[in-house]
């Protein structure tokens, strides 16, 4: 089987969540690509950019929100990873997604995540930005606590 582009990046982010000490398991949770089932309970997200410097934008298609939010109202933990390049991965977790962009829009919504030099993750959305800064120490740990 050929390597994607998108299995590389995806894999940055997969690798720390399997190689945190609270990792039991991880499976495919849908058809779609990017949904990922970690310890049998929580759902996470996966996007990318290529880029290889801040600023990094992702796009999220209504099909990404649909997904994102029925996972939401069966009130399972939910969390998208930004994998930013080959620099961070940016965890979300749904609060801080829903303080973002609005998962029930019928049109594309998007997240930018800027590192300064030496800084936190700034997340701006299509909604507004969030309060604080995203330490990239946060990942994969967020996922788990």
């Amino acid at each position: 089987m050929k390597i994607q582009e998108q299995d590389r990046f995806h894999g940055a982010a997969l690798t720390q969540i399997v190689e945190h000490n609270s990792f039991k398991a991880l499976n495919r949770a849908s058809t779609k690509y990017g949904h990922y089932l970690v310890n049998t309970n929580r759902h996470v997200f996966t996007k990318y950019s290529k880029s290889t410097r801040s600023p990094w934008s992702f796009t999220f298609q209504p099909h990404d929100l649909q997904s994102i939010q029925a996972e939401i109202s069966a009130d399972h933990p939910v969390f998208v990873c930004l994998v930013c390049g080959t620099t961070t991965v940016c965890a979300l977790t749904k609060d801080e997604l829903v303080a973002l962009i609005d998962l029930h829009a019928t049109h594309a919504q998007w997240v930018r995540v800027e590192v300064p030099s030496g800084g936190s993750c700034h997340v701006s959305g299509s909604l507004g930005k969030l309060k604080r800064t995203v330490p990239h120490n946060s990942f994969p740990e967020k996922v788990f606590a």
